[in-house]
């Protein structure tokens, strides 16, 4: 039998005063659960900038813009973006704008040319938003889906804002994602035609819709899409290709119908193969000064 005194050694043994040595079993699980919630949280609050930082459009978003959009206090947005820069997940510019890394970028099948053809592509996206006075996308392959990177709005009153930066489409569904299906090389084009069924059952159509609008699109130069995702609305578009001749990118317009009929179907046309050359040779330029023929209003990458 224990007595008193032999209790009271046994408690102070066990860490009662010191506590270092002695934590009791009831208290070891709370340390471990505070712990795992707190590395929870910074998880959590990770993802968020990342996906905050992924959305929004160029040139970055700065310090206080994360910290105010996620309410998160300015020295911990730090210290994340801090760590998520060391990581090699975030790049910051000189001007101190924060961005996806391109190599983060590319672990997940995105192009490393993405940021440059972003660049690349806005004085053009600022040209056809402005002549045609409608919403002008870019998109780039991302596995079997097409991404939109960045968006221009033109001034007309009413846009077709059916895809937002960061915004993804099955391939073939939409006309800047047309465009980048249709001219695969044609053994990838048909096996990835065939991967999109299953896929589609939020889209008003079918693996074969697709096909049919693929082999239209190599025909004409272009693809043209009335009424094929949104009813009332009209897609255009056309590929974007690097210098060695790989499509990686496609420029699209949408409108609803009657803006891109007759007439204007002809100037979206040419404005889009205009756009296209402009990227191209961008591109092109290499590692060069891009020359920024047709400055962008500023409204381009607007995440919705």
């Amino acid at each position: 039998m224990m007595t008193e005194t032999d209790k009271r050694s046994t408690g102070q043994a066990g860490g009662g005063s010191g506590g270092q040595a002695g934590a009791t079993p009831s208290s070891a699980p709370s340390t471990v659960g505070d712990t795992s919630g707190n590395a929870m949280m910074g998880v959590t609050r990770a993802v968020a900038v990342l996906r905050l930082i992924g959305a929004a459009p160029e040139p970055g978003l700065r310090l206080r813009d994360i910290s105010e959009a996620l309410s998160m206090h300015k020295t911990s947005t730090s210290r994340m973006l801090s760590t998520l820069i060391g990581l090699g997940v975030v790049d910051r510019d000189r001007n101190r704008c924060y961005r996806i890394s391109d190599d983060f970028r590319a672990s997940f099948g995105t192009p490393l040319t993405t940021t440059r053809l972003r660049q690349a592509a806005r004085p053009a996206l600022g040209m056809l938003s402005e002549r045609l006075e409608d919403v002008a996308f870019l998109s780039v392959p991302n596995g079997l889906d097409s991404l939109c990177v960045s968006r221009n709005i033109g001034s007309y009153p009413i846009q077709a804002l059916s895809l937002n930066v960061g915004g993804r489409r099955p391939l073939g569904v939409g006309a800047g994602s047309l465009a980048l299906l249709a001219w695969e090389q044609e053994e990838e084009r048909n096996r990835l035609i065939e991967m999109q069924r299953g896929r589609l059952g939020k889209y008003r159509v079918e693996v074969e819709d697709i096909a049919a609008a693929v082999e239209q699109a190599r025909a004409d130069g272009y693809t043209d899409l009335p009424g094929f995702v949104v009813q009332g609305m009209t897609g255009m578009g056309i590929p974007v290709r690097d210098p060695s001749g790989v499509v990686v990118g496609a420029l699209s317009v949408a409108a609803i119908s009657e803006r891109l009929a007759g007439s204007r179907r002809d100037l979206a046309i040419s404005a889009l193969r205009e756009a296209a050359a402009m990227v191209e040779a961008q591109l092109t330029a290499g590692s060069g000064r891009l020359v920024d023929q047709h400055e962008s209003d500023g409204r381009d990458g607007e995440a919705v």
